[in-house]
């Protein structure tokens, strides 16, 4: 079924442009020269030939072999790379408020489970241990001393660390600070490293260093740059390049969590590593039939954060007039240590949100020491998980003042005014979305997983294709009474257009629609306009050539098509330069387009936003360029033979053709770009309450105000907890939605 799950990508594509070739065949045999409504079916139907050739083509592409970089471009990828991660998290870091003096001190230590590997395959011989068999892995360290869990990280003898914790207590954060640490002061050799997350990954499906692989080029798509080599990610991979940072091993299903673990002891490209899970999770993958534990890892867990630390880091925040409201909150956290309020409060989460929800927005937290309204540490953690949303986007408003512009661009406010109760609805459906799909990461690109596909084929379809139809008919048919007037008018002419343009847009439309629901799962990923000629010329000749190879015969067909349907001549020597004339600047046109298309790349890692915005110019801009040139191509080769008389004429229906083919393939090869997908399902979402048309800006806005946080094109919800429980919010209102 996999094989024929990958062969239909390209089958049906390929069915389509037979079917539409038949049927244009069909109707220009059917038809009369002088009758324009013919005219337009036949223009619309051979239009939309050209709309199932791009994702035939990247399809094709796609399945072909890559080559391998050299060890000068991995050299340049890592280096690349190196600066990538190292800007990214520094910006992070920052937004999270992880780098604040007075950081929570969170204390790490060798676990007490029965998960680790044997001592000396962990920390090397050392004297007690070899002489006198006795002594134990040491790896003690706190949060706030970074510089010395470093130290002690690379003194283990694989340099491989798990770091086990129940949900809040900071297993990202320090796989976070770590990674910062290592990237601050590299060693001779070290690897960089690298965190992704594992949600979804199935080892059985794909191997790690292929899984890698795609992670790297999928967060960092620099990588992808030409400059680079056709696969610097998996040279990375391959060259032990990068330190994996893996982190939520127990988000993964539980019976994949063994077949991970023993999928990283066996794969020779993968040395160092460092690895998150939850307590729990681990002990019983480890313990399982087929399970194993990480070979040569440290394991660590954290203690619970005391009451004191937490009392001392709250004093540090208050603001003076702030103290006299938290007097009771902190005496109840010394008289009822066991309290539900100090067991929520040992962990960092509930530390972190205590401060947004109530510190940031000078509220009075006496209700939080109220047992009867909060008797356990769940019911505090919900209550503020509830209303972390409104608390951050209440306790930074934007300043509108339009005097002072650079104040928009404060990394830590938001720059648009967002209804704090709007934006915790529309977030907790983004949460609810992610979760239907099992993912903790927002990809932009498939939001349209969020809609019914039935909805999305027929919205699509009948949308493309009325508005494809309309056009090419009314300017076909201009195009026709210009050059030979009908009996009447050019009223009647474009009557006749408006009449038979829709009936061939919408089944080129609905046609296109059904197998771009099939390809857009697949093919559709962000990418961007890259004009430069230096270092690109090869890849240029290829792109033309490809271009040429799959477009000239869809060409003739078209041409052949227009030719019969406009009855300029019935000599078949004329027919042949005009078909070539159009197949050659199709092909040509395509492969120009084919050429810009590359892969976001930059010095920096792209957000979300940036993404969208160049994908956006670069779909619009090359279906206008495509359009425009073919509708020349049309008119113009015209003037080869005797049907246009002349090159007058021939102008005229060029420019009529170009304007209405921009129009056409901005509707056709748009709707083949992420970023028209994604326009969609933002349109048909905003119409149903869901999601805010500028759900973009939203998110950056979430993410300066530290609900999101950005890890390469996409984004991520500060903590699983806060995903999970937007994502129960929006469940419960949709129940209670009246019916």
């Amino acid at each position: 079924m996999r094989g024929w799950a990958g062969w239909r990508r390209v089958v049906l594509p390929a069915a389509g442009v037979v079917a539409v070739a038949g049927i244009g065949y069909g109707l220009t045999a059917l038809s009369e020269s002088d009758v324009a409504v013919n005219w337009a079916q036949l223009a619309s139907v051979a239009l939309g030939v050209f709309a199932l050739v791009p994702p035939l083509v990247s399809t094709w592409r796609r399945r072909q072999p890559g080559g391998t970089s050299t060890i000068e471009q991995i050299d340049r990828a890592e280096r690349t790379l190196r600066v990538l991660v190292h800007e990214q998290w520094r910006e992070e870091i920052a937004m999270r408020d992880l780098d604040e003096p007075a950081r929570l001190p969170v204390r790490w230590r060798i676990s007490g489970l029965d998960v680790m590997d044997q001592d000396e395959r962990v920390d090397g011989l050392r004297l007690l241990r070899s002489w006198f068999g006795f002594g134990r892995v040491r790896f003690e360290g706190r949060t706030d001393r970074m510089p010395e869990i470093a130290g002690r990280f690379r003194k283990l003898a694989r340099r491989r660390l798990v770091i086990l914790g129940e949900a809040g207590m900071g297993k990202t954060t320090l796989a976070v600070l770590l990674l910062r640490e290592l990237l601050m002061e590299p060693q001779p050799g070290d690897p960089v490293p690298v965190l992704l997350s594992m949600s979804g990954w199935d080892p059985a499906a794909e191997p790690v260093h292929r899984w890698l692989g795609r992670r790297l080029r999928e967060n960092y798509p620099a990588l992808r740059a030409p400059e680079l080599g056709p696969d610097a990610a998996r040279g990375l991979v391959t060259y032990r390049r990068i330190l994996p940072v893996l982190d939520g091993l127990d988000e993964l299903p539980d019976a994949v969590r063994p077949k991970v673990i023993n999928a990283l002891n066996a794969a020779s490209a993968v040395e160092s590593l460092i690895l998150t899970c939850r307590t729990a999770e681990y002990v019983t993958a480890v313990n399982l039939r087929d399970g194993a534990a990480l070979a040569g890892a440290a394991v660590i867990e954290p203690r619970p954060v005391k009451s004191s630390d937490v009392i001392s880091y709250l004093r540090d925040r208050l603001a003076p007039g702030q103290r006299a409201d938290w007097i009771g909150l902190l005496s109840a956290l010394k008289a009822d240590p066991d309290g539900p309020l100090p067991e929520a409060l040992s962990t960092p989460l509930v530390v972190w949100l205590l401060h947004k929800v109530y510190v940031e927005t000078r509220a009075n937290p006496a209700p939080l020491y109220d047992t009867e309204r909060f008797p356990t540490a769940a019911a505090v953690t919900d209550h503020l998980l509830d209303n972390l949303v409104q608390a951050s986007f209440a306790a930074t408003p934007p300043d509108d003042d339009p005097n002072e512009r650079h104040e928009h661009d404060h990394p830590f406010r938001s720059q648009r005014t967002w209804d704090p109760d709007e934006a915790r609805r529309w977030l907790s459906f983004v949460a609810h979305h992610m979760s239907a799909i099992g993912t903790r990461d927002f990809h932009w690109w498939h939001l349209h997983r969020a809609i019914s596909r039935r909805w999305s084929i027929l919205v699509g379809g009948v949308t493309i294709g009325l508005s494809v139809g309309v056009t090419v008919g009314l300017t076909s048919d201009a195009v026709v009474a210009l050059r030979s007037p009908h009996e009447g008018s050019l009223r009647d002419a474009l009557l006749f257009g408006l009449a038979g343009g829709p009936v061939g847009g919408l089944v080129g439309g609905l046609t296109g629609g059904l197998i771009l629901e099939r390809l857009k799962g697949y093919t559709l990923e962000p990418a961007y306009a890259n004009l430069r000629w230096r270092g690109n010329a090869g890849r240029l000749a290829g792109q033309l050539t490809l271009g040429l190879v799959t477009v000239l015969p869809v060409g003739m067909i078209a041409a052949f098509a227009l030719w019969r349907v406009a009855g300029m001549s019935s000599r078949v020597d004329g027919l042949i330069p005009y078909a070539l004339v159009i197949g050659a600047i199709g092909g040509l046109t395509l492969g120009l387009n084919k050429w810009v298309t590359t892969p976001l790349t930059n010095d920096r890692p792209q957000g979300p936003l940036i993404t969208l915005r160049r994908d956006i110019q670069l779909v619009y801009g090359r279906s206008l360029t495509f359009g425009l040139a073919l509708g020349l191509a049309f008119g113009f080769a015209g003037t080869l033979v005797d049907g246009f008389s002349g090159l007058l004429r021939g102008a005229e229906a060029g420019v009529a053709f170009g304007l209405a083919g921009g129009v056409v393939f901005t509707l056709t090869f748009g709707f083949t770009g992420a970023s028209s997908i994604y326009l969609v399902a933002v349109a048909m979402l905003r119409a149903r309450g869901r999601i805010p048309l500028r759900l973009m800006s939203l998110l950056e806005d979430a993410h300066r105000v530290g609900l999101l946080r950005q890890v390469g094109p996409v984004y991520r919800f500060r903590h699983e907890k806060l995903q999970d429980r937007l994502a129960h919010l929006h469940a419960h209102s949709a129940r209670s939605e009246p019916k």
